[in-house]
């Protein structure tokens, strides 16, 4: 499993087309958002804590966020994340915008969202975490 979210990540970063057995032809970077949002989860569980310390290794040494953001969202392709790695994955950021950018993709793969009280307090404002909850609850009416 930690070769498959290794490639995943490589893949996004050096924006190479890789095969996928759904209605998306490609993972990749060109592909719209809205193509992934209703793409089956391949886990039921999250990712387990060897897998998720090399995705996290991968984005702390992403010198950009736009490239943090970019490997997020590869990343949540058949992945599920609980709301202690979420929180992990948000802190490496330094604006909230950027934060809730990353979180859009999150938010569907998050597991345990009744304890989503942790990703709350990433955020600095509290605008941010009032966007930040809407966004977990799956209400996308702003």
């Amino acid at each position: 499993m930690k070769r498959l979210s290794f490639l995943l990540v490589l893949f996004a970063m050096l924006q190479l087309p890789l095969f996928a057995a759904s209605p998306v032809q490609y993972i990749g970077l060109n592909v719209p958002v809205e193509n992934y949002s209703n793409m089956p989860r391949m886990r039921a569980r999250a990712m387990d804590k060897s897998d998720f310390k090399l995705l996290y290794s991968l984005l702390k040494e992403e010198a950009f966020e736009n490239g943090r953001i970019k490997m997020i969202r590869v990343a949540c392709i058949g992945n599920c994340f609980t709301s202690s790695q979420c929180a992990d994955m948000l802190s490496l950021f330094s604006f909230d915008s950027n934060k809730l950018q990353a979180l859009e993709y999150l938010a569907p793969c998050v597991v345990d969202k009744r304890a989503c009280g942790v990703i709350l307090k990433v955020f600095s404002f509290t605008s941010n975490r009032q966007k930040a909850e809407t966004l977990l609850m799956g209400d996308r009416r702003r």
